[in-house]
Parts: C-alpha cells; structure tokens; sequence
C-alpha cells in the first residue's frame, strides 16, 4: 500500500480513536434500523422519504447487483464527496431489506446471512433457523424469541440476554454453557436453576439454595404456575454482567476482552473504544467506534456490521466478507472500494466504476486530500443523508435522551407520529387486560393457550398493535409461557437497556 494512503487510514484511525460516546451512537448506531415499514410495495428496512428512492424486492436486487456496473459515477471535483455520494445513493436501486444467502422465510427479517425462519428480526448469522423478535442472533441457533445477542448452538431461548452455547433459557441474562434455566443471570455451566445469579456449576438451585432433584422439580413446578408474575420477576433480574475474563475497560457484558473503553456485549476484543455487539469468535484488537462487528474482522474504524473474512474497513456500513472498504453502502467479498454501493465481487471501484490497481490509488488521494481539506476525513456519513428515523434505529434502543432538537440539528430523520398499522374493520382486536381469556390451566393442570388468539389482533396499554404468529404460539404452549403484553419493539428496548 502506498506510504500516502496509509498516512491517510492514520488519519482515519486517530479520528475514530477519540470520538466522544453519543456521538458514536448518533452517527453511526443510528445506520441501523429495527423497524419495518412498507414502501413501494415491499416490507422495508427504509421508511418513505425523500433520500432513498428506489426499494427492489430482495429477488430483484440479486438479479441487480450482477450487473449493478450500470450504477456507476465519475467522480465530480465541483462537489464533496459526501454530497456525490448522497446522490449516488438515491440513483442506485436499493433492496428492501438486506439479506445474504438467505433461506426460506426471511421476508421479515433484515441483515440475514444464511438463516431461515425469521419474523421481525435483525442479524441473523450463520445457519440461524425460528428467530422471532430477536437482534443477532448467530451460529446455529434455533428457536429463539425476544433475544438479544444469542449464540453459539444456542436453542429454545425466550426473552434472553447474552446466551452461549446453552439450552432452553426462559426470562434470563448472560447464561453461558447451560440448560433448563429460569429467571437467573450470570450462569455458567449450570443446569435446572431458577431465579439464581453468579452461580458456576451448579445444578437444582432456586434462590442459589441447592435441592434434591425431586424437590427442585416439585417447587419449580409451584413458581411456574404463577404465570401472571413471569414479567414482573424479569425485570428484577440484575442488568450487569459479571464480565467473565475481562479486565481493563467500562461497559457491560464484555467477555474475554481487555482495555476496553465504552464496550457492550463484547467477546475476546482488545484495544477498542466504542464498540457494541463486537468480536464473536476471535481475539480482535483496535476496534474503534464499531456495532455490530466481527467474524475474522480486524482493523476496524467507525463501522456498522462487518462479517466474515473482512479486513481493514473504514467508515462503512453492511460490509460483508471485504478488505479495504472505504466509505461504503453494502458491499459483499470485494476490496479496495471507496464511495461504493451494492458491489459483489469487485475491485478497485470508486463509486461502482472499476479502475486499474494504480488509477485507483491516484483517484483516492485525490479525494481523501479534499477530504482532508474539507474537514471530513474521518467523519462518518453526515445526518443529512441516513435514511432512517433516528428513533426507529438502534441509536435510540441504546439511548433514548437524545431529543427532537439535538437530532434535527443534525439534519437527522425523526418520527414524530406513530407508525400507522392497518388494522382491517373485521378484525378482532384484544386488549391485553382481556388476554386472561385466551389462557388458562385446564382441568388437568396443563397450561392452555386458545388458537384463537392467532385470528386476533392485540392491542397493548399503550395503543400498540402486535399479533401471535403460529411459530410463537406453538413455542409459548409448549414451554408453559403466558401470552407477551407488550409490543415486541418495547420487549426489545427493555433487553436493549445498557446500564
């Protein structure tokens, strides 16, 4: 690499090293939505304004991105480069959400790779199958719902927080190596404990007091009939983690992981500032101002999802199985592309226009010295052109202070109405003070759970509307679970909480 784009990426690097942390969220969190909108006929990650204009089914796009050379811009000198881009950005054909080797069943899901089975549900990686109302979800995970940060063969999982390698886990947190877990926090390898925290190698445990196995199950049997106070109980259980193997840094849920600045929910990660949900597999290091990162990733600075073999990225987003990624929307397995959107398999490209090895390093002086010049080398895509409601992002699950004036100022999207659901004159709406009517222990003592509630629609007490689908029913009735009572974006927010 030429000495004078490494001085450049130096530049970059001390830029992100330093960037205070509501700014990390406000720039570049919010790049990632967890809302679902409809536009232009399709179930979208974008909402309709006026800075993304054209929405392809996923289909569409696949067939798009093999010819996506059709999308390509000389670069303008009279302009910046954030300006070109932006509307760069409106001209290309965006899919409606973003998906990668997906299987069946994933139309409402967004960033799947290789997963199927998903309904209202983000990041989903690697053989992930029956994900409902979950945020990454990776590595051979099955029935899994109302999770956050679930991994690693994990199955069964319900309204759950920092779960690996473990099996049916029901209301708990930071569970790691362990079975047939209730109401707990903290947990390595146990099994058959209910409401238990910080406890290693323990079995038949309620309140952290052991038991015979036949008593264990007899008064497990007792707590779990009181169904009505499940929700409850779940939000007493403690919000910080024990950090297992960590020392060094600040935050919560970090594992394995060392002098870490403002990390959450971090695994054998080194040297970072402002990373949430970074570094699933490998010991990473120098990881500044990044969400959502990590399968073999390294070097990574101001980046929202990265996965797979990617290497050396810069201020992208959607990046996947890439090297040398500069300011970028959605690339897969290419390298040395800056200004890029929606390339698959492609190198040297500024603004999808593919260059020989030694134009392309000219041509990207040329425009990081502008850059420089400009003030915005280093800086994230500006508020100006997201897409994306700042409080429809993950930005504002993080953290919600930040207010309609602050987000204006910087030109960042905000909605102020609620979303408005289609609820059709026939349909059957229950309020969920009414969901007493659909659930029940029958004459033998066994949970019930009526199909009927599949035909309805639910309203909550804050006017919100949501369903049971009939993978959820069948989960809930199977495990004993009572009926949820709040919208599934509320249920995500309260596992979102940090601190």
């Amino acid at each position: 690499m030429p000495a004078r784009l490494k001085a450049r990426q130096e530049k970059i690097q001390a830029k992100r090293k330093t960037t205070p942390w509501r700014e990390f969220i406000m720039e570049i969190v919010s790049w990632f939505p967890v809302v679902f909108h409809k536009n232009q006929g399709h179930m979208s990650r974008y909402p309709e304004t006026d800075r993304i204009w054209h929405i392809a089914s996923n289909r569409e796009f696949d067939s798009i991105r093999l010819n996506i050379e059709q999308y390509k811009k000389e670069r303008k000198n009279n302009i910046g480069f954030f300006e070109q881009f932006h509307w760069f950005m409106k001209e290309v054909q965006l899919s409606a959400t973003i998906r990668q080797m997906a299987g069946e069943n994933t139309d409402y899901a967004d960033s799947v790779v290789a997963s199927s089975n998903a309904y209202l549900s983000s990041v989903l990686v690697n053989d992930c199958n029956n994900t409902i109302y979950s945020f990454i979800v990776f590595d051979y995970c099955r029935d899994v719902i109302d999770g956050l940060w679930i991994g690693n063969h994990s199955e069964n999982v319900y309204n759950a927080i920092g779960i690996d390698w473990s099996t049916n886990i029901f209301y708990s947190r930071y569970i790691t190596n362990s079975s047939n877990i209730w109401f707990s926090a903290n947990l390595i390898w146990c099994h058959d404990c209910i409401l238990c925290t910080n406890l290693e190698n323990k079995s038949y445990c309620i309140k952290n007091q052991q038991y015979e196995k036949e008593e264990y199950y007899k008064k497990k049997q007792m707590l779990l009939t009181k169904k009505d106070q499940f929700c409850s109980i779940n939000g007493q259980l403690p919000i910080a983690s024990n950090n297992n193997g960590s020392n060094n840094f600040s935050g919560n849920h970090i594992i394995m992981s060392h002098d870490v600045e403002n990390g959450y929910f971090t695994n054998r990660l080194e040297n970072a500032h402002n990373a949430i949900c970074v570094g699933w597999a490998n010991q990473e290091k120098n990881y500044f101002d990044c969400f959502d990162a990590g399968v073999n990733s390294h070097d990574m600075y101001g980046i929202e999802w990265a996965g797979y073999f990617s290497n050396n990225l810069y201020c992208s987003t959607q990046i996947e199985k890439s090297s040398y990624i500069y300011y970028s929307y959605y690339l897969n397995n290419c390298s040395y592309c800056l200004g890029c959107i929606g390339l698959q398999n492609k190198s040297y490209c500024i603004f999808n226009k593919q260059y020989t090895k030694e134009e392309w390093y000219d041509k990207v002086d040329e425009i990081f010295t502008q850059m420089e010049e400009d003030g915005d080398l280093g800086k994230f895509f500006p508020g100006s052109m997201n897409p994306f409601y700042f409080n429809d992002t993950a930005a504002y699950l993080i953290d919600d202070s930040f207010t309609k004036e602050e987000v204006t100022a910087k030109w960042y999207l905000r909605r102020d109405e609620p979303i408005k659901v289609d609820v059709p004159e026939w349909a059957k709406v229950v309020k969920t003070s009414e969901l007493g009517q659909y659930e029940w222990f029958d004459s033998e003592n066994n949970w019930t759970i009526d199909p009927e509630i599949l035909n309805a629609i639910i309203e909550d007490e804050e006017w919100n509307i949501y369903r049971i689908i009939p993978m959820e029913y069948k989960f809930l009735k199977k495990y004993g679970l009572p009926l949820p009572k709040t919208h599934w974006l509320k249920r995500l927010k309260e596992n979102f909480k940090i601190s």
